[in-house]
C-alpha cells in the first residue's frame, strides 16, 4: 500500500493508539486541549504524560501535496485554533494525528486558569474579631502560614520539534487589606502576616495591620465593609529554556467590620 493510499484511508479515522489519556470537552475555555473531534485525534495540551509522542519523529504528510490535494484536507480549524495533520513516525510504523500551531505563551496561558483551580482558599483571620474592632488599635489581620507555599502544574504539548512542557507555578506573594471606610489607603504586606495570640510580647509588631480613625457608627448600617486578599504571583517555565510571567491572581473575601469607640469612665 503507498503512502498516499495509506494517508487517504486514515484521513477520517485516526489510529485510536494515539489518543491521549483524557478526552475534554471542546467547550473547554483552556486553549488546544488535547481531544477527540469525531474520529481525529488532536494532540493539543495535556495535563497527563504524553508518553505516546515523546519518542515520535513528526513529518508533514508531504505526498499528499504532490497529488494536488487542497491544503485543507491536513489543515482545520478546531477549539479556534488552527492545527495540522502530522505523521508519527516510530519504531518502523506511523500514526497519525493534527498538532495545534500555537505559541508557548498560548500554551503558558492556558495553564493560568488550571493552576487557579488548585489555589486554596486560605482562612483569613483578625483580631480584634471584625465585629468586635476599636478605633485607634491596631486591627491585625493574617493567614495561615503553613498553606503560604506555591503550587504548580505542568501542560505538555507535542510539537514537530519534541514535547514541549510548560510549568506555572502560583507562588503567595502578599496580603492585600482594604478597609472599607473611605478615609485609609489599602494596606499591602508581604508575607502570611504574623498570628496574634495573648502571648506574644508587647515589642512585637506586625506590618499587616490596620487602624481604623473613626467608629464605624457612622454608616447608617453600623459596618466597615472591608476586603483581605491573598495575591499569587503567577510564573511560567519551559523545558526549552524560555520563562515569563502572568497576571497576578487575588482570591480573598469580604468581611462586615464594626468598629467602636471605648470612652474611659473616671471614678471619684
Amino acid at each position: 500500500m503507498t503512502t498516499f493510499t495509506r494517508l487517504a484511508s486514515h484521513i477520517s479515522f485516526i489510529v485510536a493508539s494515539c489518543l491521549l489519556a483524557a478526552v475534554v470537552d471542546s467547550s473547554s475555555a483552556h486553549a488546544a486541549e488535547a481531544g477527540v473531534d469525531g474520529d481525529h485525534i488532536y494532540a493539543g495540551v495535556s495535563y497527563s504524560s504524553i508518553e505516546s509522542y515523546d519518542r515520535c519523529e513528526w513529518v508533514r504528510p508531504i505526498t499528499i501535496h504532490e497529488q494536488g490535494v487542497s491544503p485543507s484536507v491536513v489543515m482545520r480549524q478546531w477549539q479556534g485554533i488552527t492545527w495540522s495533520l502530522y505523521v508519527c513516525a516510530r519504531d518502523g510504523t506511523e500514526q497519525f494525528a493534527w498538532l495545534p500551531e500555537i505559541t508557548t505563551e498560548e500554551v503558558a496561558e492556558s495553564t493560568r486558569s488550571v493552576v487557579r483551580e488548585l489555589i486554596p482558599m486560605l482562612t483569613e483571620n483578625f483580631s480584634p474579631v471584625p465585629h468586635r474592632g476599636v478605633v485607634k488599635t491596631p486591627t491585625w489581620f493574617w493567614v495561615n502560614p503553613l498553606l503560604w507555599r506555591p503550587v504548580s502544574v505542568t501542560a505538555f504539548v507535542p510539537t514537530p520539534n519534541g514535547v514541549l512542557a510548560v510549568t506555572t507555578t502560583a507562588t503567595p506573594e502578599s496580603l492585600e487589606f482594604s478597609p472599607g471606610d473611605g478615609i485609609g489607603e489599602t494596606v499591602e504586606c508581604d508575607g502570611p502576616g504574623t498570628p496574634w495570640t495573648s502571648l506574644l510580647p508587647k515589642f512585637i509588631h506586625s506590618e499587616c495591620q490596620y487602624e481604623y480613625p473613626v467608629p464605624s457608627s457612622v454608616r447608617n448600617d453600623g459596618i466597615y465593609r472591608a476586603r483581605l486578599d491573598t495575591v499569587w504571583k503567577i510564573t511560567w517555565r519551559t523545558n526549552v529554556g524560555v520563562s515569563g510571567r502572568l497576571p497576578d491572581v487575588r482570591l480573598g473575601a469580604t468581611h462586615a467590620m464594626r468598629i467602636r469607640e471605648l470612652h474611659a469612665v473616671v471614678k471619684k
